[in-house]
């Protein structure tokens, strides 16, 4: 009668623990399959897994933007790292896969690649096109992944980043991210609007060789000059998005901005020591700069959150007084928070480049 008693309850216990275990694995398939409804910046509803693990770029500002809001969630880039990046970008993400982009004039976006790769979504962030609804909704159905538009420009990077937040389900880097660009907007806001047109610092941009090749005033590529309230005194005509205006040494000799800013250390050394420039009291006071460029540079190639630190640098040379930052160190932080490393100080010095 006890064996009985004791067989019986041996095989409920048995039937307990198998109901259990398939009940268990229903709940996994049945969470692992969950998805949620992300509202994106151009206002498609989009079903996303309920847990986002992975996310791939559709072009370089989306690439730099994820790297700095979850680099470990990356499953590839839209193209390499620029080589003066390898001191600053951990190995294991220079082997990703690459996807190319989807907008612009090198739209080169591998469809194959990105299948391949099996993203839980694909970000698009940038200011959105007129074509923007369109252009996620038919990438998306062309590669039955989720797509999603974050708008972000130099003004909203902050809210970029909270929505990159809810997209991925954490907001605790995200939100760090996103209050360092809005102290930085708003400081850069609130000196502008306190400056007096005597006090507006005039600068020009010189590009390729001959330093001959400017972003106009009211370009795109020229927005931290006007954010930090200095004046773009290239009035030229704005050419096609990513190409500069050509203009003459003589338009810029008759410009007499109070500073030039240069992309290369070639163009800087060309300059400063070319008896044609030398006349311009820009030259003479030795109000020269070399844009900082490593990993990208920070006015606006490409124009993503790069251009942040680009506020604070610019600023600090048109206006000290207003900014009173130690710029090293902002560069320290700022690379420490977006970048994920630690500079020491010959390596921010170095970022820094060719300042007087």
């Amino acid at each position: 009668m006890r064996l009985r008693k004791f067989i019986a309850a041996v095989l409920i216990l048995i039937l307990v623990v198998t109901t259990a275990s398939c009940g268990g694995t229903g709940a996994a398939k049945q969470d692992k399959d969950a998805t949620r409804t992300f509202v994106d910046s151009c206002g498609r509803e989009v079903e996303i897994p309920a847990e986002v693990d992975s996310v791939a770029p559709s072009g370089p500002l989306a690439q730099i933007v994820l790297y700095t809001a979850c680099p470990d969630k990356l499953v590839g880039i839209a193209d390499d790292f620029p080589g003066e990046a390898k001191q600053l970008i951990d190995e294991k993400y220079w082997d990703l896969p690459k996807f190319g982009q989807f907008y612009g004039k090198n739209a080169s976006l591998n469809m194959e690649a990105l299948i391949k790769a099996d993203p839980d979504v694909i970000v698009d962030i940038g200011e959105a096109k007129e074509t923007i609804v369109e252009d996620m909704s038919g990438l998306q159905e062309q590669l039955d992944i989720p797509v999603v538009f974050i708008e972000a420009t130099l003004d909203t990077m902050d809210e970029a980043y909270k929505k990159i937040g809810e997209l991925i389900g954490d907001t605790q880097e995200t939100d760090k991210l996103a209050e360092y660009c809005r102290q930085v907007s708003e400081k850069a806001d609130a000196v502008n609007a306190a400056l007096t047109d005597d006090q507006r610092v005039t600068v020009y941009e010189a590009f390729e060789e001959s330093g001959l090749c400017t972003n106009a005033r009211g370009s795109f590529q020229g927005e931290v000059i006007d954010k930090v309230g200095g004046v773009n005194v290239a009035d030229v005509e704005i050419v096609a998005m990513g190409a500069g205006s050509e203009v003459s040494l003589e338009q810029v000799i008759n410009w007499n901005p109070d500073v030039i800013l240069v992309d290369t250390a070639d163009v800087y050394r060309m300059i400063t020591t070319d008896k044609a420039w030398a006349g311009l009291p820009a030259v003479k006071n030795g109000r020269v700069y070399k844009i900082p460029d490593v990993p990208y540079s920070c006015m606006g190639n490409p124009p993503s959150v790069n251009r942040v630190m680009g506020i604070l640098w610019l600023g600090n040379i048109l206006y000290p007084a207003q900014y009173g930052i130690d710029i090293k160190s902002e560069l320290i932080d700022f690379y420490s928070l977006f970048y994920h490393v630690k500079l020491n100080d010959d390596q921010a010095a170095g970022i820094l480049g060719e300042q007087r």
